[in-house]
């Protein structure tokens, strides 16, 4: 979380070095500055940082070529930096922080190992040019303590904390090391779970896969077995045999699986990085506890997936084996009926989410369930599917029926491959309704309640703003410029929690924007209270005239009357749920840097002229962006695109799985008909009329994949989107455009799969194949 602190006073340092334990104790100031070379500003997507040099061991930065900065005209820029814009030693840089300067570079630095901070600019300057730039007098953001040899870090922290009483935070180097690096957890905490979340997926289509391949086979080796049987192996050693098979290749599969693991994490910081989200600069780790876990969970996958083909194996009479090469097992009724009872559970727990009668959690419910039933059910399914989805084929002739015949006549092969490529598409579908739904309300809530002709606001996503104060004024006294009305934001700890607040002007905001008071009014934020959001207040039992703790940073615990509450919706188009004036911002926060300016045009004057003068006015302020209503709604959703489109191309890799699958079944299923491939040349059949029924196989694979895939998406997107409404105001969006990409795509992807079976069966010798048993 970005807080600023207010400035220690210089006198502070020489108490710091009273204090025994203290070796020596240095002065360091840290701040915003933006760097400009050549006349053009350098925005990062993160912070432009501003720091004071210091040699080691109180800085991170060694110098890499150059010397350190000494006085106030020199600056030391970062390897990245100058390496990706061109700037080299003796060069002259801007640098822009509360005031601006013109600066020698005299130095390149690196940063511990790296060449700088991910999507971060950083400039150093000596301790005097910092203060300067940042207008702090002789004040200093924070005191840099070593320790004397052989003594303990703790017991120096404990006695500056008595020394310097309670007014002063103090932290050792490994506080603020965790601090940073829970932080980092908590931020890609989303990510960790994503990434779970489709590791899971992935298992579960890979599960599907390997039960199918073995069913497949075994079926293939029925002979084999039943000769094993009739020489004397009971259905234990059978079943032992076949899921013996299933731990080596377990094995295999799992050696071979982290090594790729290897490879993909290597590249996904580059994939993770091309959707805008930094990942920490640091070195790849692999733990011995994650390749114990990924042979683990392989081996027992696999093992799992085996279990039913091994016990189907064991339970054939080797008499009727010896007799039958390629007999079909029907669908036992115990697993019709278990299927049936699944599906009823997941249907209801879907619907008590959709009717609002039952918690969140019963979408995971539903998810578990509905998985299960598929499982379960496929087999009966699969055949009538497969028959409905492939009537256009019979236009076709000969091949396209022969396609439909083969999809019914081995059900369970049909079920386990469709439903692997349903799974994949389902999760896509599933994130495409929910993101689009999402980007529905907030456009829709913003475009209601902010009336405002332009936003002003930082190019850069900074979480609490980023646009100078100096913004605001330049605005606001335009001719073109009837009302400015900026907007902060700051956090606040909630409990254990950290909470987000607004603080706007009541004077000017009812003239930018429409504001649905359920109570209160806006103007008593003036005397110094807060506002919630209706459901704010009824989570927290509170009515207008109670009293709402919070604890800021600055002025601690604090009680601020509520005096107003605001409809949900209005509260989601302003970002938080608690509103306070401008003024108690000041009071309880250092933070000196707005979010958003928001601009209604004077009357007779065009918009296009407002924008002319307001571009004109903020040119000499480069992270400061004018956009018009469009504009500030895309940015605010481009979070959701930003997070869509990465699930998406992870998601990529599940459908990569399925569609190897198809072609893993169908391969296999090529060879098991090799008899009755060869009869159909020799009827006449031609290879181009052989490659087309394969291919059309693969079409009906991955057309009942879509119909089933995009159902499922549709009702847990469905299920998700009510779940949101019940916090926040969102409406079900169905993304017409992407959906019918996602057919297209996985039709032609699904039929590219059956390409490389097709030419195998077409190759195949007609004599050799009718003469195979």
């Amino acid at each position: 979380v970005e807080v600023e602190r207010d400035p220690l006073p210089p006198t502070l340092v020489d108490r710091v070095e009273q204090v025994a334990g203290v070796a020596e104790a240095r002065p360091a100031v840290k701040g915003s500055g933006l760097l400009e070379y050549d006349g053009r500003p350098i925005v990062p997507s993160g912070p432009s940082m501003l720091t004071s040099w210091a040699p080691a061991p109180f800085g991170a930065f060694s110098i890499r070529s150059g010397r350190p900065p000494q006085g106030t005209g020199e600056v030391v820029v970062d390897v990245a930096t100058a390496r990706d814009h061109g700037i080299e030693v003796g060069d002259t840089v801007t640098v822009r922080a509360t005031r601006s300067a013109k600066l020698e570079v005299v130095g390149l630095a690196g940063f511990g190992d790296g060449d700088g901070l991910p999507n971060t600019t950083v400039a150093l300057v000596d301790l005097a040019a910092a203060q300067s730039l940042l207008e702090l007098g002789d004040g200093v953001s924070e005191i840099q303590v070593l320790t004397a040899d052989e003594t303990s870090a703790s017991q120096v922290q404990g006695d500056l904390g008595a020394a310097l009483g309670g007014d002063y935070e103090i932290a050792s180097s490994q506080d603020i090391a965790g601090a940073s690096a829970s932080a980092a957890k908590t931020q890609l905490s989303y990510l960790r779970l994503m990434l779970f979340v489709l590791a899971g997926a992935a298992l579960l289509i890979g599960g599907f896969l390997i039960a199918n391949t073995f069913s497949v086979v075994i079926s293939q080796r029925t002979r084999e077995l039943a000769m094993l049987r009739a020489v004397g192996a009971t259905g234990r050693q059978v079943v032992a045999s076949v899921l013996g098979e299933a731990v080596v290749l377990g094995l295999v599969g799992s050696a071979l699986g982290v090594g790729l693991g290897v490879v993909a994490a290597i590249g996904l910081r580059q994939v993770v990085g091309a959707f805008g989200i930094a990942l920490p600069d640091a070195g790849l780790v692999v733990l011995p506890r994650t390749v114990v876990v990924a042979f683990v969970i392989g081996i027992v996958v696999t093992v799992l997936a085996a279990a039913g083909p091994s016990r189907r194996a064991a339970r054939v009479a080797p008499v009727e084996a010896m007799r039958q090469s390629d007999a079909v097992s029907g669908v036992r009724r115990t697993r019709v009926i278990a299927g049936a009872v699944a599906a009823v559970v997941a249907v209801a727990a879907l619907g008590a989410v959709l009717a609002e009668l039952g918690p969140v959690l019963l979408i995971g419910v539903a998810g578990v369930f509905g998985v299960l039933a598929l499982g379960l059910l496929g087999p009966v399914l699969a055949p009538l599917l497969t028959r409905t989805v492939g009537r256009p084929l019979d236009a076709t002739g000969v091949p396209g029926a022969l396609a439909r015949q083969s999809t019914g006549r081995a059900p369970r092969r049909t079920a386990a491959t469709v439903l692997a490529l349903a799974l994949s598409l389902a999760l896509i579908s599933f994130m495409a309704i929910v993101a689009t739904s999402i980007k529905g309300a907030v456009s829709s809530s913003y475009r209601e309640v902010v009336s405002a002709d332009f936003v002003v606001e930082s190019a850069r996503g900074e979480m609490l703003g980023g646009l100078a104060p100096h913004t605001f004024h330049r605005v606001e006294g335009l001719d073109e410029v009837a009302t400015a009305s900026r907007m902060r934001y700051g956090h606040w700890k909630d409990g254990e929690r950290t909470s987000a607040l607004t603080a706007i002007d009541p004077a000017t905001l009812p003239d930018v924007a429409n504001l649905d008071m359920v109570a209160g009014s806006l103007s008593d934020l003036a005397d110094g209270g807060i506002v919630l959001a209706e459901q704010e207040a009824v989570d927290r039992g509170l009515e207008v005239g109670d009293r709402v703790p919070m604890t800021f940073s600055r002025t601690g615990a604090q009680a601020l009357e509520l005096v107003g509450l605001v409809a949900d919706e209005d509260a989601q188009a302003l970002s938080t749920g608690y509103l306070i004036s401008l003024e108690t911002f000041r009071r309880h926060f250092t933070e000196n840097v707005d979010a958003t300016v928001f601009v209604k045009v004077a009357d007779g004057v065009s918009a296009a002229a407002a924008r002319a003068a307001l571009d004109d006015a903020l040119a000499g302020i480069p992270t400061a962006e004018v956009r018009d209503q469009a504009a500030a709604v895309e940015g605010r959703t481009a979070g959701v695109d930003q997070i869509l489109g990465l699930v998406t191309v992870l998601l990529l890799f599940t459908v990569l799985i399925a569609l190897l699958g198809i072609t893993n079944t169908l391969a296999l299923s090529i060879v098991e008909r090799t008899r009755e491939i060869g009869l159909l040349r020799a009827v006449g059949m031609t290879q181009r009329q052989l490659r087309a029924m394969v291919r059309a196989e693969a079409a009906l694979i991955a057309g009942a994949a879509v119909v089933v895939g995009l159902a499922l998406g549709a009702a847990f997107g469905a299920g998700a989107v009510s779940a949101f409404g019940r916090t926040s105001p969102v409406a079900l969006s169905l993304p017409a455009g992407q959906l019918l990409l996602v057919v297209v795509a996985a039709t032609v992807a699904g039929v590219a799969a059956g390409s490389l079976p097709a030419r195998r069966a077409a190759r195949l010798d007609v004599l050799e194949a009718i003469s195979a048993e």
